[in-house]
Order: C-alpha cells, then sequence, then structure tokens
C-alpha cells in the first residue's frame, strides 16, 4: 500500500496506518536529525517530534507530491526552525574518515585527518542553503527532482546552488592545499 493511501486511511479514521508511515521513514528522519544535531539521543527526539508534527498537519497534505517529500519537508522545516543555532554544526565527513587505513604512512593519516576537519569547517563557513544542498545531493545520494519537491525550490535553482556551493568548496580546498603543501 502506498504512502498516500495510508495517509488518506489515516484521515479516513485508521489511526493504526499512521503506524506504517512512521516504520516506513523512521531511519531516514531519524538519519536526518543526527546530520543536523550530532547526537543519537537528540535526533530520537527529534524524529518523534517530526511525526507529531506530521500527524496533526496531516490534513494539509493534498497528495500533488509525494508523501515522503512532503514528510521530509516537515521534517526539514522542524530541523531549520526549532534548531537554528545547532544548524551551523556540519555533519560528520564518513567519506573520508572511512578511508581505508592499509598501508597508509603516519604522514597520510594526519593528512587525512587534517582534509577531513578541513572538510568539516568548510561545510559550516559556506551559506547554510548551499551547505544543505551539498548534504542533501552527495551525502543522502538524491537526485535533482527529489531535493526539488522536497525543498520545494526549482530545479535549476537547485543546480545553480550547487554548482555555486562546488566553486566556493574547490576554491577552499586550493587554498587548504597551499597551505598543507608548501606550509
Amino acid at each position: 500500500m502506498s504512502d498516500n493511501e495510508l495517509a488518506r486511511r489515516v484521515l479516513g479514521g485508521e489511526v493504526e496506518a499512521f503506524r506504517q508511515i512512521v516504520d516506513r521513514h523512521q531511519a531516514r528522519i531519524l538519519f536526518l536529525g543526527l546530520k543536523f544535531l550530532r547526537r543519537i539521543e537528540d535526533a530520537e527526539d527529534f524524529a518523534q517530534e517530526v511525526f507529531i508534527r506530521a500527524y496533526e498537519k496531516l490534513a494539509t497534505f493534498q497528495g500533488s507530491v509525494p508523501f515522503s517529500a512532503w514528510l521530509y519537508r516537515v521534517a526539514y522545516n522542524l530541523a531549520i526552525n526549532k534548531y537554528h543555532l545547532k544548524k551551523r554544526q556540519a555533519p560528520a565527513v564518513s567519506a573520508v574518515e572511512q578511508l581505508p587505513d592499509t598501508n597508509f604512512s603516519p604522514e597520510h593519516r594526519l593528512l587525512a585527518d587534517e582534509l577531513s576537519e578541513w572538510v568539516r569547517r568548510t561545510l559550516g563557513k559556506i551559506p547554510e542553503v548551499y551547505h544543505q544542498l551539498i548534504h542533501m545531493h552527495f551525502f543522502e545520494g538524491r537526485s535533482y527532482p527529489e531535493i526539488s519537491k522536497a525543498l520545494e525550490m526549482p530545479v535549476n535553482t537547485i543546480k545553480s546552488y550547487i554548482f555555486r556551493a562546488k566553486q566556493l568548496i574547490r576554491q577552499r580546498l586550493q587554498l587548504w592545499n597551499r597551505e598543507a603543501v608548501h606550509g
């Protein structure tokens, strides 16, 4: 049964159908909370609050977008509004941190650690909208149309912002590379 059908059932009085919605989307919402808040306890509270808010606002779901995009928008808005002060904390950069350690010299490990820290700091310094789009596209693997639906933003705007964000990151990486290599 589709999410949209489950939503219709909940609105029709079948409250238990909401449990299926929670079961399907809990991991994704929890993951979003972890990316914003970085502590599992805070992310669990965040996920619970998202589902409470979604249940309360379910009547506003019109079915013109996939339910998952609507739910993600509810979660994203809550993260931005409620945790505004914490949003500048960059998420852990698992791709750099999970580099295989085999045969790396201490110098290589040090450079990888420095690069990982640099990426965290850089993501915290670029405009928040760029940071969020980079996160959604590269860390969550979302397509431009998925991001567009979730954030209610035109696809071309998303492409443009991601392009600009990559330019900023590339410029800062060149500066870091010069400092790291040349001292």
